[in-house]
């Protein structure tokens, strides 16, 4: 199928929406009403990218993602909040569908990639989309932004976890230092308020601020003056009043007593709020230069907003070139008129967004791996490149946050009176350290016998491979003798392959005897949830003693996950021949599933 279209192509582009949408359509494992509203929202994605932008329809970008979510579709459906939802979720489906047809260059990976940018946007377009000036209208026509709901449930980190981050945050340990330069009677300020140059000499070397004295370029040397200068040990200061651990007394920089009283997280706390109060940006900015300004403001005001998404799990992290792609759409869209150089908006912006994460690792938010230095020719350098996450601490302190910026966070208390379905998809966003909490705090009031009579009801009905996998995970975490015979009830129900697996497991039933029910179900199910690990989805079929065989049957298993398996088997299996037939089996199953459903 042609998937690349130019100016003058309608017909044909025309013919490939209308294929694409059909087998999109047959694809999709969702009730009629939501998925004829999905593949709506897909046309309308379809249909940007032909007229508005390349018309190529199989090569995206995260600049393409970015450029219809927060610059197309704000414009277009300018007022409607709630479409924000559905459109990005069409993105996502999209990619999804077309990696798993094999057609998305950069396959699996690259749909992945663009999946989670779209639902980390979603926020920011429903903002977008809400703006009195989205659409180019008015304040009274434009309808306001409602808070977003983080598709995930929140567990918190271990305390001493939280306790060993924040006391190994670097800034408060320069806190400590700057304390003891000061000594108990502290140390005079100049007229001005600013640290007098000897202390300021003396500190930028006691807590290794990176800020330059006495600057030299070749043969010339600007001699520093005033310690207002010196950006980074005013920013360490700043940081310490804000937080607590030293005031201007008298004219002089003292510390204060009650600091030292404090936990070290009640510390990491206070700084964290110094940090968001403040702006790591806008701390840096001269004040004389509007459109500087306002670009510390609009990336400092998004600090809650970048490490939301990271509180889906305690291993969730993002390549920190995310962080910048998402910062150059917002910078563009708001501050692009006033810049006549889009390249330097983007340097500065990048620039802006390392130091900004570096005072986030500096406050033992985050852990920055990998990244990589940027050498300047004058000026500090900076960095890129590498992978973001929440420390433990992270994880702890930025919930107070989330409110305040527009987020509903659903937590693992907030799962104790959901049903059996609740848990399950609980569990689904959830990292698995945190299951055992979930299964142990869900319906606590309730005798165990009736909380696995709720969790089996709702693996029964589960529609997906994920789902009704997890669900048996959760019943692995009850004893034997009050799940064994909800387990042997299901023996008679379509998820029979999934309790005989159970049961031989936990050690109830011999294989022999249960072994006729283990069918190609179960094996798309167990495959399917391999699919985030290609090698070991791999390593797992290859061990399979009939690996063709299987092949051969799977392909007329009608389950929404088996074309996306085969799929990633096709593409990631070592074995040449076993990727072909894997490839050819994927062909032959959707050829078979419409005249099935048909």
């Amino acid at each position: 199928m042609r998937l690349q279209f130019g100016p003058g192509d309608d017909d044909a582009y025309h013919a490939a929406r209308v294929a694409l949408l059909h087998e999109l359509d047959c694809w999709l494992d969702r009730p009629p009403p939501e998925r004829a509203g999905v593949v709506t929202d897909v046309e309308i994605f379809l249909d940007w990218r032909y007229h508005e932008s390349s018309g190529v329809l199989d090569d995206f970008s995260p600049g393409d993602v970015t450029q219809f979510l927060l610059d197309w579709c704000p414009r277009r459906f300018a007022g409607h909040v709630n479409g924000a939802e559905f459109l990005c979720n069409a993105v996502g489906v999209y990619v999804d569908f077309m990696a798993a047809s094999g057609r998305l260059v950069g396959g699996i990976d690259r749909a992945n990639r663009l999946r989670r940018l779209a639902a980390d946007l979603l926020p920011t377009v429903r903002e977008e989309m809400g703006s009195p000036t989205a659409g180019g209208g008015d304040s009274d026509t434009a309808g306001a932004p409602g808070s977003y709901e983080l598709p995930f449930v929140y567990v918190p980190p271990p305390a001493a976890d939280v306790e060993a981050a924040a006391v190994a945050a670097p800034l408060l340990a320069k806190f400590d230092a700057l304390r003891d330069y000061l000594g108990p009677d502290g140390q005079p300020l100049t007229d001005a308020g600013n640290l007098k140059l000897v202390d300021g000499r003396a500190l930028v070397e006691l807590l290794d601020t990176g800020d330059e004295m006495d600057l030299k370029i070749g043969n010339k040397t600007w001699r520093t003056r005033s310690t207002a200068k010196l950006q980074r040990l005013n920013l360490i200061v700043a940081f310490a009043k804000a937080a607590g651990a030293v005031r201007t007394h008298r004219h002089r920089l003292v510390p204060v007593k009650a600091w030292e009283m404090r936990p070290a997280v009640a510390r990491a706390e206070a700084l964290f709020s110094a940090v968001v109060e403040l702006g790591p940006s806008q701390s840096r900015s001269s004040g004389r230069v509007t459109y500087f300004n306002d670009l510390h403001e609009l990336l400092d005001d998004g600090v809650v907003h970048w490490l939301a998404p990271l509180l889906a799990q305690d291993t969730a992290e993002m390549p920190f070139e995310s962080f910048l792609e998402w910062a150059q759409s917002v910078v563009s869209r708001h501050l692009d008129p006033y810049w006549a150089d889009e390249d330097m908006l983007d340097t500065f912006t990048d620039e802006n967004m390392s130091f900004i994460f570096e005072i986030l690792e500096e406050a033992g938010v985050v852990r920055w791996t990998d990244r990589q230095e940027v050498p300047k020719r004058f000026g500090r350098s900076y960095w890129t490149a590498g992978t973001v996450a929440l420390t433990a601490f992270g994880r702890h302190v930025l919930p107070d946050y989330l409110d305040d910026a527009g987020y509903v966070l659903h937590r693992a208390g907030d799962v104790q009176n959901a049903d059996g379905a609740g848990l399950i998809d609980a569990m689904l966003t959830t990292a698995d350290t945190g299951h055992e909490d979930l299964v142990a705090n869900w319906q606590p009031d309730r005798a165990a016998i009736e909380r696995v009579q709720m969790l089996s009801e709702a693996i029964v009905a589960a529609s997906s491979a994920a789902s009704r996998v997890m669900g048996f995970t959760a019943l692995h975490m009850f004893a034997i003798e009050e799940a064994e015979p909800f387990v042997r009830q299901m023996l008679d129900t379509p998820v029979a392959g999934h309790a005989a697996l159970w049961l031989i497991q936990r050690g109830c039933a011999s294989p022999e005897t249960l072994a006729s029910f283990v069918d190609i179900a179960v094996l798309v199910d167990v495959l399917a949830s391999d699919l985030a690990d290609p090698e070991g989805l791999c390593s797992f079929f290859t061990s399979l003693s009939e690996p063709l065989q299987v092949l051969e049957n799977m392909w007329r298993h009608p389950a929404a996950e088996t074309g996306v398996v085969l799929d990633a088997l096709g593409q990631h299996l070592p074995d040449k021949a076993l990727a072909k037939a894997a490839r050819r089996a994927a062909v032959r199953h959707r050829s078979w599933l419409p005249n099935r459903l048909g």
